[in-house]
């Protein structure tokens, strides 16, 4: 089952490399954050995930059932880059592992262990870094790194197109961004569909919606989608999150 996994989003034309550590995440981005994700069609709370930031280049992502139990928790580490950085993510619901890290700095290559559940064999693989891949909650950097160009996509051309990293899949893939109406006017929001039809096949297109009420640094305030964490039976449930800071 390939996997879309958006704690935030990205978009542009314009990427440092792996080895660039001069770009640091400001202080307001830095702000601790929790996501209440909902079943699409029920309303029902699924889980909560809970944001911090170690310091300026490790965040940490624990994920809690709606009985406020711990079952997984991400570790992310942008030292390399901040759209495509390391990541590490155990879900103790079914056993399944989730390790990315740039291995080669020099050949740029990245390195992808995938473990489906603690049943399964551990899956390699490595993938060339590209200028257009985005990694995880590199997404989030991407986007605000890019903001001019997201909010006026519209007048420059239809939709943008980058590499998002599917771990399951040992790859990356294609991804399509662009505008799109809002029922809110004091919103943003942007729906990312897959360009390959395979990969269509197991994701509906994801709707994220940003604050136009906050744009320094530009906010998420809700995704919509299939999840990016599997439920106990390695299912990913569609859902809806909305995200609260803690200084709102």
């Amino acid at each position: 089952m390939y996997k879309f996994i958006i704690v935030v989003f990205m978009i542009g034309f314009s990427i440092f490399s792996p080895a660039d550590t001069s770009i640091n995440i400001s202080d307001k981005d830095r702000d601790d954050f929790i996501g209440y994700a909902y079943d699409l069609k029920t309303k029902n709370l699924l889980y909560t995930e809970h944001h911090k930031y170690l310091d300026e280049m490790n965040h940490e992502v624990r994920y809690k059932e709606a009985n406020g139990e711990l079952f997984a928790i991400k570790r992310i580490d942008y030292q390399d880059s901040l759209y495509s950085p390391n990541i590490l993510q155990r879900n103790n619901r079914n056993g399944e592992l989730i390790d990315i890290k740039i291995k080669d700095k020099i050949n740029k290559k990245i390195s992808i262990r995938y473990q489906e559940n603690d049943k399964e064999d551990v899956k390699k693989d490595q993938v060339d870094f590209t200028p257009k891949l985005i990694i995880d909650a590199g997404f989030d950097q991407y986007i605000k790194s890019n903001w001019d160009t997201l909010v006026n996509i519209n007048n420059t051309k239809k939709e943008l197109t980058i590499d998002y990293l599917i771990p399951s899949a040992l790859d990356h893939y294609k991804l399509s961004i662009k505008k799109v109406n809002c029922e809110k006017i004091d919103n943003y929001c942007f729906s990312i569909s897959a360009s390959n039809f395979f990969i269509n096949l197991f994701s509906s297109d994801l709707k994220l919606t940003y604050s136009k009420l906050d744009e320094n640094p530009p906010r998420l305030t809700s995704f919509q989608g299939r999840s990016n964490i599997c439920d106990s039976e390695g299912n990913y449930q569609d859902v809806t999150i909305m995200y609260k800071y803690d200084n709102q």
